[in-house]
């Protein structure tokens, strides 16, 4: 593990911050001092240096230390160097690599503001989700919030659109969502630009493809209150385009993919009479918590509507409806994700508001006792004409419905406190 602070014997904190700009006869004097302790394990580490890396203190080889978790690379060394240097330089009381001995851990940089203390964690290589949940959790037993950042080098775009993004389920380990908004974004650093990279809004395509707006600017143009303030960027200009094109895709090659999941939800749509290729107009749409789900869109939404088709004319409670999909998860047809980063939430959310949704646009209706009453047709196309068409004559309802207007700008259908209140007194009145 590479260190920029290390002790002396008598126990003298030292530190390497900025030594990349000091002379040669400078380095040659602190190398004088040694030797040097770990402040983890309080083993020897020794002074490296040379003309393509930056100063650091490193374990000896075959030396193991509790607090070391992967191998550092240069990268990772001069992103923590840059964001102890820009929280510093906001007046922010920091300190990098900081040992904290009850969850044996040393993140990149601690620091205190306003009330809370953060640790932030500049990832550069892929680790065990195992080690990732440990270290969150570590950081969370003592009080401590972490802030996670990930190496640049990690954001793979796709396609020529730019909010086309592969995201690998360590990816979406990091997905932040702050208690101001319902937006989960994803931060970048780049070492080489200087510039942090924010994804926000990820819309999941499939389990490794997603949607999404990335904007970038230099670190030093930010301060740490405008990095975690809520961000509601519009949607990219081709989204609809993009999603729309997807779901031609979906069609197309879901059936293809024969393994053991896939045969199980053939089987449950052929048996209500769906053929997968041609599952309902009506699923399969973007959502702002549907990135709860790792199963793509128009699987898990068509199983929402499956017990709707399965006794027609009858009522469901939300609470059969969600024993439903537990049972789907349980049997492996549906997977949800589990985000350690945002809060409480979870899939039941994301149906909750797909089921919103629906009534908003007068497919489901809810009666006493809050059962659920499908009271409009859904759309099966015969052809592919025919889905697009009827695609794009929902697309035409959702824009042209008032009640839709904040899904339709910002997908944010997230009760505001207005809706709630409105909701609580349709409940008061029976409905």
């Amino acid at each position: 593990m590479r260190l920029f602070v290390a002790l002396l014997a008598d126990g003298t904190v030292l530190s390497l911050v900025g030594a990349e700009r000091w002379s040669e006869e400078r380095l040659a004097g602190w190398k004088r001092r040694a030797p040097f302790f770990c402040p983890a394990c309080r083993q020897e580490v020794v002074l490296r240096s040379g003309l393509r890396r930056l100063p650091h203190f490193a374990h000896r080889k075959g030396t193991a230390c509790p607090a070391e978790h992967e191998p550092e690379s240069e990268r990772h060394l001069i992103g923590k160097r840059d964001w102890f240097a820009w929280l510093t330089a906001q007046g922010i009381e920091a300190k990098l690599e900081p040992y904290l001995p009850a969850i044996r851990q040393r993140p990149d940089v601690l620091f205190r503001h306003q009330w809370h203390l953060y640790a932030l964690e500049y990832q550069c290589s892929t680790i065990e989700e195992s080690v990732f949940y440990e270290r969150n959790d570590g950081y969370r037993r003592l009080g401590i919030r972490p802030l996670w950042v990930l190496g640049a080098h990690h954001l793979r775009r796709l396609s020529t659109p730019a909010g086309d993004v592969a995201l690998s389920r360590f990816q979406w380990l990091f997905a932040h969502r702050f208690s101001s908004s319902s937006l989960p974004h994803i931060w970048y650093y780049s070492t080489e630009t200087k510039r942090f990279i924010r994804l926000v809004r990820p819309l999941p395509l499939s389990v490794r493809r997603a949607l999404a707006t990335i904007d970038s600017v230099p670190l030093s143009s930010l301060d740490f209150t405008a990095l975690t303030a809520a961000c509601h960027p519009p949607l990219p200009p081709l989204f609809w385009e993009q999603w729309l094109e997807k779901k031609k895709q979906w069609r197309r090659t879901f059936p293809l993919y024969p393994n053991r999941a896939t045969r199980l939800i053939c089987s449950d749509f052929y048996q209500l009479g769906i053929v997968p290729a041609l599952f309902p107009v009506e699923a399969g749409w973007p959502l702002p918590r549907g990135y709860l789900w790792e199963t793509a869109p128009f699987i898990w939404q068509t199983y929402v509507l499956l017990p709707f088709l399965r006794a027609p004319g009858q009522t469901v409670t939300m609470a059969q409806l969600l024993r439903w999909m537990d049972e789907k998860i349980r049997t492996g047809r549906l997977v949800p994700r589990h985000l350690p980063l945002v809060g409480g939430d979870n899939y039941r959310q994301a149906v909750a508001e797909y089921v919103h949704w629906l009534r908003l646009l007068g497919y489901l209706q809810r009666e006493a006792g809050g059962r659920l009453r499908l009271i409009k047709p859904l759309t099966f196309p015969a052809t592919v004409e025919d889905m697009l068409r009827q695609e794009g004559r929902l697309l035409e309802t959702i824009r042209d419905t008032p009640a839709l207007a904040a899904y339709w700008q910002a997908l944010e259908l997230a009760p505001s406190e207005k809706h709630e209140q409105k909701t609580g007194k349709e409940k008061r009145n029976g409905e």
